[in-house]
């Protein structure tokens, strides 16, 4: 999964969107409910950080997977919806599928 450019960005899209779950955790139970105003700050944090990079790397996927920016506004979208990560996950993994199978055929 990690080996190519889109393996990579379905990696940290999966850590992207667990990231947001822990957070809604936190805000919700931790920080609403036990009153702990603390508890939001290192996940909020962690989960800023998987989503910069998931920016980053969807610019980086860009080109070898011949994606138009078009295309590449609609992954980010996705990362911006609650989930989203998770649906497109099955989409990100045929697209990696493809362009294995286009750079193999380009070899021989």
């Amino acid at each position: 999964m990690l080996k190519t450019a889109i393996g990579r960005l379905r990696f940290v899209g999966l850590l992207e969107g667990t990231s947001f779950l822990v957070l809604l955790y936190c805000s919700i139970f931790l920080k609403r409910i036990q009153g702990n105003d603390d508890a939001i700050h290192l996940p909020g944090t962690i989960h800023g950080a998987l989503f910069i990079l998931l920016c980053l790397l969807i610019q980086l996927a860009r080109r070898p997977a011949g994606w138009s920016h078009w295309t590449c506004g609609k992954i980010f979208v996705a990362a911006l919806v609650p989930f989203g990560p998770f649906l497109i996950e099955p989409w990100l993994k045929r697209e990696d599928s493809r362009v294995r199978q286009a750079k193999g055929a380009s070899r021989l």
